[in-house]
């Protein structure tokens, strides 16, 4: 980075506010258990440097001694396989040093004019090692309570699990930020049947009831009961449809809830890796096992040779005892199913990629690994079949 060192910004707790805005280095973390003393040391030893658009802060690899942290503006974090991961200055994901792991996990660009400090790692080390005060104001706040000490463990569980302990790093540390615990009441609907899909869900404490309306009629039809660490929302948000399922809690419990967006890009996205059919070939040849999750009378209609047919509905219980040592190629009509299954798969800690372009692209270049019936296979008909296939798997497709 520059050496043009601009400390003038930087304030203490116990300062006046100085120049219009001033970042209160207490905010952040680690500084936030740290006396004005220390942080005035900090600010002794740091520097500050105001970059432009466009400009390197660190590269993937990199072994160095600093720790970042971002006072103002956006910085993009790429990491090699993954998409941009955009942290905001303000924003709970900002309020510890940028991507601290060394070497460095991601490389760090400034997407807009950016104030970066940096830090030497080692003193912040020595600092937060050698001192046991804690500020008054994080001493007084919610956070030190037994009833928050129980919601970190909670989100820790979840973030331990193989969904998200597999994540890049940055994603790890904004969803860490971002993720959000609601408490819900016995009987209180989370999603209803019919409704656009804003947030995915993990159940943290107690458990859902799964239900949907049998067709043509006012009945509902109970399909499953989820538990704690089970999420349910993934099929509305990447099939970007409406949820065919409605979830109630059976008793007082507590959801970590994600939006749509980030869910897709923190979520999602890092697990959707496409081949190409060729690539399909190589990787079958090696022993890589390939899934048609369609339902099964498309399967019989349409199907590659050596696929294993596992419907989408089915895959909810089959996933769990998949063999995890097993690279997995999951395929379907046009993708979205596939997409669906392979976020179901990484769930339970296994390797699954999508087939590129899915089955109908196949189709239309008359592939000769393909069996082809005369009948085209609609997905409109699909559809309706895979609701009634997911009534009469007694699972959900929420």
């Amino acid at each position: 980075m520059s050496g043009e060192a601009l400390v003038q910004p930087l304030k203490t707790p116990d300062n006046k506010p100085q120049a219009k805005g001033a970042v209160d280095l207490s905010v952040f973390e680690p500084f936030n258990a740290f006396t004005t003393e220390m942080i005035d040391t900090v600010i002794k030893e740091a520097s500050v440097d105001r970059l432009p658009p466009g400009r390197r802060i660190f590269n993937q690899g990199d072994i160095d001694g600093k720790s970042v942290f971002l006072l103002s503006g956006q910085i993009a974090l790429i990491a090699d396989g993954h998409p941009a991961i955009t942290i905001k200055a303000g924003t709970n994901e900002a309020l510890q040093a940028v991507a601290d792991n060394k070497p460095r996990e991601v490389t760090a660009l400034a997407r807009s004019s950016v104030t970066l400090m940096s830090v030497a790692t080692e003193l912040l080390y020595e600092m937060s090692k050698t001192t046991l005060i804690v500020s008054a104001k994080k001493s007084n706040s919610a956070g030190d309570s037994k009833e928050s000490r129980s919601r970190s463990a909670r989100i820790e569980r979840v973030l331990n699990s193989p969904l998200f302990f597999r994540l890049p790093s940055p994603h790890v540390q904004v969803l860490t930020r971002r993720l959000e615990e609601v408490y819900v009441k016995a009987g209180e609907v989370v999603v209803n049947e019919g409704d656009d899909g804003e947030y995915y869900y993990v159940i943290t404490m107690g458990s859902c009831m799964v239900t949907r309306v049998l067709k043509g009629t006012d009945k509902k039809s109970r399909l499953a009961e989820l538990g704690i660490g089970r999420g349910f929302g993934e099929g509305a948000l990447i099939g970007d449809m409406l949820h065919s399922s409605t979830v109630s809690m059976l008793e007082d419990g507590a959801l970590v809830r994600i939006p749509k967006s980030e869910f897709m890009t923190l979520l999602v996205t890092p697990y959707i890796k496409r081949v190409s059919y060729e690539q399909m070939l190589m990787m079958q040849d090696e022993g890589a096992v390939l899934l048609d999750v369609r339902i099964h009378s498309a399967f019989e209609r349409m199907s590659l040779r050596g696929s294993i047919n596992l419907p989408l509905a089915t895959l909810w219980k089959a996933a769990s005892i998949l063999d995890k040592s097993k690279e997995y190629v999951v395929c379907c009509d046009i993708g979205k199913r596939s997409t669906i299954a392979a976020f179901l798969m990484a769930q339970q800690g296994l390797n699954a990629r999508i087939l590129e372009g899915g089955l109908q692209d196949l189709h239309e270049q008359q592939d000769d690994g393909l069996e082809v019936a005369s009948e085209e296979d609609g997905e409109a008909d699909v559809e309706s079949e895979l609701q009634r296939e997911l009534v009469k798997e007694n699972e959900p497709d929420i």
